[in-house]
């Protein structure tokens, strides 16, 4: 198996969260290292701390978390991952959206070394402050939006909603996936779907 293959495989097995499958990739005394600002930043060795203190927080403390590679940089003996970092923060509720760049060193087929290069302030500025109690009574507080948008199309259909909510996105080429980007894109247009979703589950009532 080429180095690219064994790294394109590592983010499908965290995706899949198959984390024995990781371990076989891993070497034993893999060193993994996040960049000091983000979330438990620091240096980890072997499989058991990275699961512990990297892998363990990103299910525990986010949700709708992706780590989304858009490009693959094959350099040999080590192959350098482009992406973007996805999720809402469950304590603050704020969604995030950051660029990464993710280098690994392969050897005898095993991933060596990891080192991480991203935007540490965006993750601060999505993990500052708690949900007020305001929020925690809020009828949308727990509600995804992947679940409002689904309970809105199955209400009124992708022509419905658009005759409700001006957006392109519900009027051509629709998709659930492109129409989320957009609502986390623009709080404008997030809160008109979630408005139509309260008025339509009291009018539903």
């Amino acid at each position: 198996m080429s180095n690219l293959s064994i790294v394109q495989n590592l983010y499908e097995h965290f995706q899949n969260r198959n984390l024995e499958q990781i371990r076989k990739i891993f070497h034993e005394r893999i060193k993994w290292n996040q960049m000091k600002g983000f979330p438990n930043g620091g240096e980890y060795i072997g499989a058991n701390e990275i699961f512990e203190n990297v892998f363990k927080g990103f299910s525990e403390n986010w949700t709708d978390w992706k780590t989304d590679v858009t490009e693959f940089l094959d350099a040999g003996e080590d192959i350098i991952a482009v992406g973007q970092y996805k999720g809402t923060f469950n304590k603050s509720g704020k969604y995030l959206e950051a660029d990464f760049i993710h280098r690994y060193t392969i050897k005898n087929g095993l991933i060596t070394n990891f080192k991480q290069y991203t935007d540490t302030g965006l993750f601060f500025a999505t993990m500052k402050g708690g949900k007020s109690q305001k929020q925690e009574n809020n009828p949308l507080h727990g509600v995804k939006l992947t679940e409002i948008l689904e309970y809105l199309l199955a209400e009124y259909g992708w022509y419905g909603l658009a005759d409700r909510i001006d957006i392109n996105c519900f009027k051509s080429n629709q998709t659930v996936k492109s129409s989320l980007n957009f609502l986390r894109k623009f709080d404008w247009a997030r809160k008109e779907v979630e408005e139509l979703y309260l008025q339509t589950l009291e009018e539903n009532k």
